[in-house]
């Protein structure tokens, strides 16, 4: 297959896959002086749709604010700019709560406390987020958001609203109303043909349903923007001459295409590039020189390579041919490029996808020159809580970055962890990270084993399909645990039959069985780490990190406190059939 074949078949995928829709609004001041309504929408370039989404806003300034106009402008504009500014794994609901959360600070800020006047700065609010197939809707005040699907108009939003009288009501939510924020959030599946409206209170308060359907009607299959723009301009002047005394404004979102992808599309997008064959020193791959065969294995091969242009070496990671059929290794493949093109921390090892012109499927990853923690252990068979404390810290630091990032590792392990010759931790392989962002589309197979490997995964992946950061404080409990003692916290499994089918079928073994010299807070500590059910585990990294940094004597004391049964059930029933023995040759020598 040649390069312009490769290009022009992921040309056609991105073509069909990609989420496709149009916009067109009208707003007007109406019967007021000054239009103190607003709208925007934003389509972002392909490599961001995917994972942000496309943007649909309307606000509605408060006519008793000072400043109505400002507000409701800035609302819908600053929502969207920062919006795109969050990271691109973030979830969508992650990123809408922190703008508009930082948006009605601002708002609110700006009351004259001093006067004792009312807010300056007040506006209501409706976000229309469209990705892949799914809509998210944050809204509050008494805008509007409607969908036309089936021939029918359902309104999706509440007003925020009280009425006073037949023509009167007060608003009673709106951003820089309060410094408590209280937004509605739904989520709606799309379909291709939907066309969402976002209006003001001076548009459908004074247009029916039933004319606002018969209108959506009237539109050609797919209306263009130019098409949904004349027939929001007509709803808005109809408004008018129906009696509306406020500002007017209606903005459609019609939805082309959705992503929807089949599993048989997903797979020619990832099998469209070849999967270069075993490399041999000396040989050259799109300018990169192989130097050194530095592992291969029957998942993948690194090699030490370089580039005929810059003078830093680099290790090509390929993945094997053995995968080449596996659809999901690919994706998996794929996704590390993707996060390791977005996380960069001197405790995560940089990649980045190959050159974006190759017919090749491999990454560019940094040359990191040391050794993997499973052979620092082999070299430190029993090192001092020190030296555990540091490596340890270092991977917590690379952890809080994904957790910031809502990612989640899923595959911790000694293998996973590189210490270089200056003793700085490094994270590899996040091919099967979890990316919030990416898990919310419908884009990718489904996942129908554990992520993980066994031994370090947390029950509740093995048992429910689950992770979050909290797996991975589990699993780093488990590593922390092997690096004091070289042994696992819980009987080691043999194979992936998971015989356990409760969270109490995990017994913890503890580490001074197998040191006794290490402290009992450590034994503490890392018997919390690893709890089976994640409900009793560590929260958060800090919580393991300060534990290990200053001893918990609290938590000593407490556990002296327990009865032996509860302390340690083995020693007890150990004891327990002891006494019952004794008691039966005593009782056989009378």
């Amino acid at each position: 297959m040649s390069a312009n074949e490769v290009k022009n078949i992921e040309k056609n995928l991105s073509v069909t896959a990609q989420l496709q829709l149009h916009f067109g609004g009208y707003s007007c001041a109406g019967k007021k002086a000054e239009n103190q309504d607003a709208f925007a929408a934003f389509i972002p370039k392909a490599s961001e749709l995917s994972s942000k989404g496309a943007v649909a806003a309307i606000a509605d300034g408060v006519s008793s604010a000072s400043k109505a106009a400002e507000a409701a402008q800035l609302a819908v504009t600053q929502f969207i700019e920062q919006y795109y500014s969050t990271p691109q794994t973030w979830s969508t609901r992650k990123s809408a709560a922190k703008v508009l959360t930082s948006l009605n600070q601002w708002l609110y800020s700006q009351t004259d406390s001093i006067s004792g006047q009312a807010q300056q700065w007040l506006t209501t609010f409706s976000a229309f987020i469209v990705k892949s197939s799914t809509g998210y809707i944050f809204h509050l005040g008494d805008t509007r958001i409607s969908v036309y699907k089936n021939q029918q108009l359902e309104i999706i939003t509440s007003d925020h609203n009280r009425k006073q009288g037949a023509n009167n009501a007060v608003l009673t939510r709106a951003l820089g109303a309060d410094s408590r924020l209280q937004v509605d959030v739904h989520q709606v599946d799309i379909q291709n043909g939907d066309i969402y409206a976002l209006t003001c209170d001076g548009v459908h308060d004074y247009v029916s349903a039933k004319y606002v359907k018969q209108q959506l009607s009237t539109l050609p299959k797919h209306p263009s923007n130019i098409e949904l723009e004349q027939l929001s301009k007509q709803i808005v002047e109809y408004a008018i001459e129906q009696g509306s005394d406020d500002n007017v404004s209606c903005l459609l979102v019609y939805i082309h295409t959705t992503p929807n992808r089949q599993t048989q599309e997903i797979e020619r997008n990832l099998l469209s590039r070849r999967i270069p064959p075993a490399l041999n020193v000396g040989t050259k791959l799109d300018g990169y020189k192989i130097a050194k065969i530095i592992h291969a294995s029957h998942r993948s091969h690194l090699y030490l390579a370089q580039h005929e242009e810059q003078s830093t070496p680099v290790v090509l990671k390929v993945p094997s041919q053995n995968f080449a059929d596996d659809t999901i290794y690919l994706q998996g493949f794929m996704r590390e490029a993707w996060v390791g093109e977005r996380i960069k921390h001197s405790n995560i090892m940089r990649v980045k996808s190959d050159q974006k012109d190759s017919r090749f499927l491999y990454h560019v990853c940094e040359y990191i020159e040391g050794q993997t923690l499973s052979e620092w252990m082999f070299d430190n068979p029993k090192p001092s809580i020190a030296q555990v404390r540091e490596i340890v810290s270092q991977v917590i630091a690379a952890l809080r970055t994904f957790q910031r990032l809502e990612l989640v590792h899923r595959d911790l392990k000694p293998d996973n962890i590189m210490i270089d010759k200056f003793g700085q931790v490094k994270l590899i392989d996040y091919g099967t990270a979890l990316i919030a962002s990416l898990d919310e589309n419908n884009d990718t197979l489904t996942e129908t084993v554990p992520q993980g490997s066994l031994n370090y995964i947390a029950p509740e992946t093995l048992l429910e399909l689950s992770a979050t950061n909290v797996s991975d404080i589990f699993s780093l409990g488990v590593i922390c645990y092997e690096m004091l003692c070289g042994e696992l916290p819980y009987k080691p499994m043999q194979n992936t039959t998971i015989t356990q089918t409760s969270y109490q079928q995990w017994q913890y073994r503890s580490i001074k069985q197998f040191r006794p010299e290490l402290p009992l807070w450590l034994d503490l500590s890392l018997q919390q780490c690893t709890q089976a059910d994640p409900k009793t585990r560590y929260q958060a990294f800090s919580e393991l990190a300060a534990d290990l940094t200053k001893p918990n004597l609290v938590a000593v004391e407490e556990y002296k406190k327990q009865p032996i049964l509860q302390r340690n059930p083995v020693k007890f029933w150990q004891g327990v059939s002891l006494i019952l023995f004794i008691a039966l040759i005593l009782s056989v020598a009378n």
